[in-house]
C-alpha cells in the first residue's frame, strides 16, 4: 500500500482534534486537503477509517489500528531527524514530558532547570496530567516520557525509579486532628475530605486503603491541584492527603496544620516510565538519564 507521510501525519491530527477543521488548523493546511487526503487514503485501503459522532470524528477499528502503526512511523522518524541533527554545540531534540502534580510541583522545575542549563538545544513541551493518563499516552507514543505515582500500573513499559515523597494530612487551625503527633487513615475518614482529581494517584491509594478498612470516604469537593486544595483546607471544607513537601511550603501562606500520616504507603514512589530506553530519542535518553541519576 502507498501511503506518504505527510497523509500519515495529518491522519494521527484529525485522530487526536477528532476534528478536520480542527486539524487543518493545526497544521496550517487546507481542510479540503486533509479531507481529501483521508478520502483517497481510505479508498487506497478499502476500509472506512472515521466514524461521525456529535462530539466528533471517531477512528473505527481499522483507524483505531492504522493509528497505532503512524504513531510508531512517525516516532522512529522523528528519532531518525534528531539522532542526525548533533552536532558539535551538543544534541538538539524537542521532548513530550507528561507528569503528575507531584513532580510538577516539587521537584521538575529544578530537575528540568539543571538539564536544560547542561543542554540548551532540548526543548521540552511539559504537561500535567493524572498517572493513568500518563501512561496512556506514553504507551501511545503521544509522550516520549511519563512521570507518576507508582502505585499506578504500566503494563508493558519500561519503569524506573524517579523520586519518594511523604504524604501528610492537612487540617485547618483548629481542627480536632491538628494537635496530633499522627494519625491513621481510619482517623482521617471520620471526617470530611478535600480530594484529587479522580484518578490521580494519591486518590487510588486512599480509595484503596479505604476499602480495605472497609470505611467510606467522605469526600466532600474534589479539586484539581495543591494549591486549590489547600485553599479549601483552610476555608474549613474539609481535610486533605497531600505530600509534606507541597504541605509545609504553604504553611506560610495559608492557615493549616500539617499532621503525618501514620501508614506504610504514606512513603509513596513516583517513578518514570518510557516505551522503551533502548529506542527512545538521544535527547529523551539524556533526560532519563539526568531524571534517574537519583
Amino acid at each position: 500500500m502507498d501511503i506518504d507521510l505527510l497523509t500519515l501525519k495529518l491522519f494521527v491530527a484529525v485522530v487526536e482534534q477528532q476534528s478536520v477543521a480542527k486539524a487543518a488548523e493545526r497544521e496550517h493546511i487546507a481542510a479540503s486537503a486533509i479531507s481529501k487526503r483521508i478520502a483517497d487514503l481510505e479508498r487506497t485501503a478499502q476500509v472506512q477509517l472515521f466514524r461521525r459522532h456529535r462530539t466528533g470524528l471517531e477512528p473505527t477499528p481499522a483507524g483505531r489500528a492504522l493509528l497505532r502503526h503512524a504513531r510508531v512511523l512517525l516516532r522512529d522518524l522523528a528519532q531518525m531527524d534528531s539522532e542526525l541533527g548533533e552536532h558539535a554545540r551538543g544534541v538538539r531534540g524537542n521532548l513530550r514530558v507528561f507528569a503528575n502534580n507531584s513532580a510538577m510541583v516539587q521537584y521538575l522545575p529544578g530537575d528540568l532547570s539543571r538539564f536544560m542549563t547542561s543542554h540548551p538545544l532540548i526543548h521540552v513541551a511539559l504537561e500535567e496530567a493524572t498517572s493513568p493518563v500518563i501512561v496512556r499516552a506514553v504507551a501511545d507514543g503521544i509522550a516520549d516520557v511519563g512521570i507518576f505515582g507508582g502505585n499506578i500500573a504500566a503494563p508493558g513499559l519500561t519503569v524506573l525509579p524517579y523520586r519518594q515523597d511523604r504524604l501528610v494530612v492537612v487540617v485547618p487551625p483548629k481542627h480536632p486532628l491538628r494537635k496530633q503527633s499522627s494519625v491513621r487513615l481510619g482517623a482521617v475518614l471520620a471526617h470530611d475530605l478535600v480530594g484529587m482529581q479522580e484518578g490521580s494517584s494519591i486518590d487510588a491509594l486512599v480509595t484503596k486503603a479505604a476499602a480495605e478498612l472497609g470505611r467510606p470516604v467522605r469526600l466532600r469537593i474534589r479539586t484539581a491541584g495543591f494549591d486549590a486544595i489547600g485553599r479549601m483546607v483552610e476555608a474549613g471544607l474539609g481535610i486533605a492527603i497531600m505530600p509534606q513537601l507541597i504541605a509545609e511550603s504553604y504553611r506560610s501562606s495559608l492557615q493549616i496544620a500539617v499532621v503525618p500520616l501514620h501508614e506504610p504507603w504514606a512513603l509513596r514512589r513516583l517513578d518514570l516510565c518510557v516505551q522503551d530506553v533502548q529506542s527512545l530519542p538521544p535527547a529523551a535518553r539524556l533526560l532519563v538519564e539526568h531524571l534517574t541519576a537519583r
